[in-house]
């Protein structure tokens, strides 16, 4: 079963450069705020797969009512707000202050860089392909390096006791 969540765009321009996209579509029932998607133009790729995803019915746009948090981008905001009036749902946030500020309120958010290494726990992606998707998060230069160093030490841990198991 799907978990329902809502995102900014950040985290989807990362999960689409990352080649992560598909892995995320299976994974949650995405949900957006009208902002993120003015955010989401079709003159770029990851804007382009947006839309074609709007078009299939494959994620759903879902407005807040209320405008709890006032910090923070327009879209970090408003995902962020719909995440607050569905404590059910996760939030995909890539950016570091409001990933703090999401956390501090009670929200379950998750960054793409910690999703490559649940992913790779999970044996959905190997262990080569969660170092590229990291290496191509990190190149981005728009994911925090506090971020991906987090999960790049995360990773390590789980391969070392991997790594251990079949010693």
């Amino acid at each position: 079963m799907k978990h329902f969540a809502s995102f900014d765009s950040s985290f989807w321009i990362h999960v689409h450069r990352a080649g992560l996209l598909a892995l995320v579509l299976e994974r949650y029932a995405l949900r957006f705020a009208p902002v993120v998607a003015s955010e989401l133009r079709e003159t770029f790729p990851s804007g382009r797969a947006f839309w074609e995803c709007v078009r299939d019915g494959q994620i759903t746009e879902v407005a807040p009512r209320l405008q709890t948090v006032q910090e923070f981008g327009p879209g970090e905001r408003a995902a962020m707000n719909v995440a607050l009036e569905h404590r059910d749902w996760l939030l995909l946030l890539d950016d570091q202050r409001p990933f703090r500020d999401a956390t501090a309120r009670g929200l379950r958010a998750i960054c793409s860089p910690v999703l490559v290494v649940a992913l790779y726990v999970e044996g959905r992606i190997g262990a080569q392909e969660a170092l590229t998707s990291l290496a191509r998060l990190a190149a981005l230069g728009t994911v925090s390096p506090h971020l991906v160093a987090a999960a790049l030490a995360q990773l390590g841990t789980v391969l070392r006791a991997a790594r251990k198991e079949g010693d």
